[in-house]
């Protein structure tokens, strides 16, 4: 499933973060498209199964280049995205709470995710705050 494909694509922020930064390690999915991450017991796989969480969900996209920054504090991972500004309202806010439950599911086991939204230095404009996990399905009755 698609999750979060349309609004999430329109915030997408095309950059390059620059070379020598304190943004942390980097692992790169692509050409285009990179994670960087820093943190206790965060590293590349943890890295690389975001970014390919990202590109299975159609946010890492082959025609624009992206970048998002994972760190991980205690057992809270914060995702930071790129965004413009100008593009964000609350509706769009709402949506990222929401991606970040998936990806609390998907990717990191349920475990706290918290959502920063961030200008093209990686710092913070919005937190849109933690992201409680998406619910399991429950099972058709029988």
């Amino acid at each position: 499933m698609k999750v979060f494909k349309g609004s999430i694509v329109a915030l997408s922020f095309i950059f390059l973060l620059a070379g020598c930064s304190n943004y942390g390690k980097e692992y790169k999915l692509d050409k285009k498209h990179n994670v960087y991450y820093k943190g206790d017991g965060v590293d590349e796989a943890t890295a690389k199964k975001l970014a390919n969480y990202l590109k299975e969900q159609s946010y890492f996209q082959d025609d624009i280049t992206a970048s998002v920054q994972l760190v991980k504090t205690k057992d809270t991972f914060d995702v930071n995205f790129v965004v413009d500004p100008s593009k964000i309202d609350s509706e769009k806010e709402k949506g990222f709470v929401t991606f970040g439950g998936y990806i609390s599911k998907n990717v990191f086991d349920g475990a706290p995710v918290v959502i920063n939204l961030t200008n093209d230095k990686l710092e913070t404009i919005k937190n849109v705050g933690y992201c409680p996990p998406v619910a399991l399905e429950a099972a058709p009755a029988q």
